[in-house]
């Protein structure tokens, strides 16, 4: 039973990531597990058969699938020891692929910004993996695309400043010249992660996302039995 995660626990995200302090964080990391991340745990939970019906192999242990509120500070600027967004991701294990082309789909609460999102994407779509989807972009491919907007989500996309592709179908030349592409669904009433509503609002925008993920993941399996054969040969 999915408990909610309230404008307190949105609250108590803020103030760790003001306080920036570990012991700060240690004195509340019960209550911050018990308000954010016990919830977390119950969407993928309760979401999980429709998952692995789409994806027999999708990692869907929330333990491996959530984001860490602590920072890894090494190499960026932001010196902050605490984010105050949190995530999940749903693919498969990240030791089992290797490039890590496989689809993910992903649920993303950003209170600063006053939202929380969710959608799917190839997870790391190299030049060469893009080009081989280029390639093999269809009308399934459009149809579903087409099922993800009419489920309420947006493309997002970045462009090469040369196009690509300057004669196909108008559908497909936005994607057939982005560098990686993604659709996602940004709701802007957190209100809806109080209740058990968001699961049902999250399992209708999924499964509107079910046949890009099952397009991407077809193509992500062509491509390493291309690698497969090239490398073998």
């Amino acid at each position: 039973m999915y408990s909610g995660i309230t404008p307190d626990a949105l609250f108590l995200l803020a103030q760790n990531k003001h306080e920036n302090d570990k012991a700060f964080y240690d004195a509340h990391k019960t209550e911050i597990n018990k308000q954010v991340f016990e919830p977390l745990s119950q969407i993928m939970l309760d979401l999980a058969d429709d998952f692995a019906q789409l994806d027999p192999h999708m990692c869907l242990l929330p333990q491996k699938a959530m984001s860490r509120l602590r920072r890894d500070t090494r190499f960026t600027k932001e010196k902050h020891l605490y984010r105050d967004n949190v995530w999940m991701m749903f693919m498969r294990h990240k030791a089992d692929i290797d490039p890590y082309l496989y689809p993910c789909m992903w649920f993303e609460i950003k209170p600063a910004e006053g939202y929380f999102s969710c959608g799917v994407c190839a997870y790391n779509p190299q030049p060469k993996f893009m080009q081989f989807m280029r390639e093999r972009m269809d009308d399934e491919f459009l149809q579903a695309a087409q099922c993800a907007i009419n489920g309420g989500c947006d493309l997002l996309l970045e462009s090469y400043k040369r196009p690509k592709v300057e004669q196909a179908a108008p559908a497909l030349l936005p994607y057939l010249n982005a560098k990686h592409f993604q659709f996602w669904h940004k709701n802007e009433d957190l209100s809806l992660l109080q209740t058990e509503a968001l699961i049902m609002h999250l399992r209708a925008v999924y499964r509107a996302l079910h046949p890009m993920y099952t397009w991407l993941l077809n193509i992500a399996q062509e491509y390493y039995i291309e690698l497969a054969i090239a490398e073998g040969g």
